[in-house]
């Protein structure tokens, strides 16, 4: 059977997708941990003009990553891919400890495991829509909890029976090492895996540990300067790319709050197209690499 790659609206075929951002938030509700309102989003008027934006500024695809107790809205996500002709992707997954549900401590791996397979076979929450990805399974800062580990495992079996695609956090580019040795243990396919927030690391001996495993690594923060600069991340890109690593490195901007918002003031998720991608092009980077990264990278690594 052809293998496609798993949208909102259904399988497409690989060729169909555009300049995709692999890690992203449409849909989110954070506001039960977080105590405020600010890291919401709803398919409104304000997600409608920048989606719109986002569209013009040359989008062809989002990886939408929000999963399970993080406000993930499947018939949402769908509205929105509509409205806007944009395909996007659904994630199955957990985050991090701090933001499980109850369920994940009291379920086994495997009762894990298999509400993962359920949902990336069957769909989501009641509807038809099934993820097209297992996202953001996370790892906390500078450690992996028993309870992540598990939740870890959990996916990576998903992935075993599935051939899903694996995208992961690393809580301000920690443990990314320790996510690559976990997965070892596991036999993980890591042409399916990618590793992410890898542009808050900064160690280029690291970046090229986990490469060498053969799974991607996401530059996916593209915009939050307040996290590490522009020009940091520009030469660590300029590095790997330099290096021979383009056919593994994927770009995004992972919008998590109304505040990141252009409408708002915010950098916006056009930022990666109108501001970071141009900048790229004046320091060298040809159209070829960028074509890599935001192109055949994501429709390689989401083509289960």
């Amino acid at each position: 059977m052809m293998k496609k790659i798993r949208t909102v609206q259904g399988d497409m075929a690989p060729d169909q997708l555009g300049q995709t951002m692999i890690h992203e938030h449409v849909i989110l509700d954070l506001s039960h941990i977080r105590q405020d309102n600010d890291p919401v989003l709803s398919d409104d008027d304000m997600i409608e003009n920048e989606m719109a934006r986002l569209v013009q500024a040359g989008c062809g695809g989002i990886v939408e990553v929000t999963n399970r107790g993080m406000g993930r809205d499947a018939w949402s996500l769908y509205q929105v891919s509509v409205k806007n002709d944009l395909p996007i992707v659904a994630a199955t997954g957990y985050y991090k400890e701090d933001y499980y549900p109850p369920e994940v401590f009291e379920k086994s791996e495997e009762e894990i495991t298999e509400l993962f397979v359920q949902e990336l076979t069957e769909g989501i929450d009641g509807t038809s829509i099934r993820p097209g990805i297992i996202s953001e399974i996370g790892s906390s800062l500078r450690e992996i909890t028993e309870a992540e580990k598990k939740v870890f495992r959990a996916a990576l079996q998903a992935q075993h029976a599935t051939g899903a695609p694996l995208s992961t956090h690393c809580e301000l580019g920690t443990m990314g090492s320790a996510q690559v040795e976990l997965m070892n243990e596991m036999d993980a396919d890591f042409s399916k895996i990618s590793l992410g927030h890898q542009d808050l690391n900064g160690s280029r001996e690291e970046y090229e540990y986990l490469l060498a495993s053969g799974a991607y690594i996401q530059f996916d923060t593209i915009g939050k300067n307040s996290y590490r600069t522009n020009e940091d991340r520009i030469e660590d890109l300029l590095f790997l790319l330099g290096k021979g690593w383009a056919s593994q490195l994927m770009l995004s901007t992972d919008v998590t709050k109304k505040s990141y918002l252009k409408v708002n003031g915010g950098f916006g998720y056009e930022y990666l197209f109108t501001e970071f991608i141009p900048e790229l092009q004046n320091r060298g980077v040809s159209d070829k690499e960028i074509h890599t990264m935001m192109v055949e990278n994501p429709r390689r690594f989401l083509t289960f």
